[in-house]
């Protein structure tokens, strides 16, 4: 077995797992992340003592090794959770998923007629033409009907994303929004619609409520305290960590990845390394190898897109602001803001919480560098809504995300196959996790991601 380290590039929970599982294969490991803490978008970040998350998450998976790994790590700091998550959209809060009876209660009863007969339209119209080049829009007209779309997605996902649903791969309203059912949609709607004329406690009903898998769970710092769990266990096992490490490059002899240069503090270095398992950004990943990977993978890694999200964390003197964990707003500067309060975090001092505002944007808007601007336009429309008053802002943070979403614009999959076999292709590296598959995961499916590019990186080092 070779001497020289598996460099892991990026300590998300893809990164932090794939370490930890290399080092009980008996490889050693190197982990480097450009950041000074662990844990990528599922981590947190200390500003002025107090830790904001990217988001935040929770932990949630059907995988008995996966839960069972995680509870041994966490033990009774593990606490169960539930969320729930509004909408607020024509003055009302809508809970989302969607729940039928939410919006035809809430709705103008036009609105609904018409909702109700667009939706049945749309969904015989689905089963019986198949149309020209399927796009997210056309997707979405089927779920929902062309009334609901256009209330509820179609400009939302403008704003947030920058480009329409029609410019969006099909793929992206399959795994990121819930589809209604025909059945379950006349059953509610029936049971809405008494509710709408009667004044019997009609409308007790649970409607949709989103599909996770398994139970959720978080801790009293948040999904951070797993993840810095993770780091130490991995660390524990023999594995090295650098943090606040960039990766520059990757130095290609043949089919094989011979040594990573890194940057920590102006030094510039190579380490000479066995395999690879990156968790960056793939298309950042694959233009990082010299010599380069060839003229495809480049134009393929040009061709693939991420969304950037400029997070404002606000601590304000109260012990609770939202009505709900998440809501989403589609006429503010944010289109999403969570309050740490309702995710277990145990706030400091007492009385007081965290929210974090996320405003979707590309790296070249003026509000990713523009730091004033972006924490004005986020409290002017908290106070414009009601929600909280300047007086109560008692500090205001920036951070960024520049690789936060996977844009699944059309045609993405054939430029994303382009990398991934790029990347298998070589004999001694893998890919994984969220960034560096170019998929809308969660953090337990990246968790998973990370172990089985270990396995994977570990048979192909067998054979060599």
């Amino acid at each position: 077995m070779s001497e020289d380290p598996v460099v892991v590039l990026g300590a998300g929970c893809a990164g932090l797992m794939a370490a930890r599982r290399l080092r009980e294969k008996g490889r050693p490991v190197l982990l480097v992340e450009a950041e000074d803490h662990v844990g990528g978008l599922a981590g947190g970040v200390t500003l002025g003592g107090d830790v904001y998350e990217y988001g935040p998450h929770v932990f949630h998976t059907t995988d008995p090794d996966i839960l069972a790994d995680i509870k041994s790590l966490m033990g009774k700091d593990l606490l169960s959770y539930e969320r729930t998550i509004q909408i607020k959209f024509l003055g009302n809060y809508f809970k989302f998923p969607l729940s039928i009876p939410d919006v035809l209660l809430k709705l103008p009863l036009a609105t609904v007629l018409r909702a109700a007969g667009s939706f049945a339209y749309h969904f015989v119209k689905g089963a019986l033409v198949v149309p020209r080049q399927e796009n997210s829009e056309t997707l979405l007209q089927r779920y929902y009907g062309d009334v609901l779309y256009r209330l509820f997605f179609k400009d939302y996902i403008q704003r947030v994303w920058g480009i329409p649903p029609s410019a969006f791969s099909p793929s992206f309203a399959r795994e990121r929004i819930p589809r209604l059912n025909i059945l379950d949609f006349l059953d509610k709607a029936a049971v809405a619609a008494h509710g709408l004329f009667s004044s019997e406690d009609a409308m007790k009903t649970e409607g949709y409520v989103e599909k996770l898998e398994g139970q959720l769970w978080t801790t009293k710092k948040g999904f951070s305290m797993i993840c810095e769990r993770l780091a130490a266990d991995a660390l524990k096992k023999g594995a090295r960590l650098r943090l606040s490490t960039r990766v520059l490059s990757m130095r290609r002899e043949g089919g094989k990845v011979a040594g990573v240069e890194l940057e920590h503090g102006g030094a510039r270095e190579v380490v000479a390394c066995s395999g690879i398992v990156n968790t960056l950004a793939v298309n950042e990943a694959a233009r990082m190898f010299s010599p380069s990977l060839g003229d495809a993978a480049q134009a393929a890694a040009d061709a693939l897109r991420f969304r950037a999200i400029v997070f404002v964390g606000l601590k304000i003197r109260r012990p609770k602001v939202l009505r709900a964990s998440f809501m989403y707003f589609r006429e503010h500067s944010f289109n999403r803001i969570t309050d740490l309060a309702h995710f277990g975090f145990h706030m400091d001092p007492p009385g007081t919480t965290l929210l974090v505002a996320e405003v979707a944007c590309d790296p070249k808007d003026a509000v990713w560098t523009d730091e004033a601007l972006a924490v004005e336009a986020v409290v002017s429309d908290l106070v414009r809504e009601g929600i909280l008053d300047r007086a109560e802002v008692a500090a205001s943070h920036v951070f960024r995300a520049r690789h936060a979403h996977p844009m699944y614009t059309l045609g993405y999959e054939t430029a994303l196959k382009t990398l991934l076999d790029a990347f298998a292709g070589l004999s001694n590296a893998e890919t994984a996790g969220r960034q560096g598959r170019f998929q809308y995961v969660n953090t337990h499916v990246a968790m998973k991601m990370g172990q089985d590019a270990a396995d994977r990186l570990d048979v192909k080092l067998s054979r060599a």
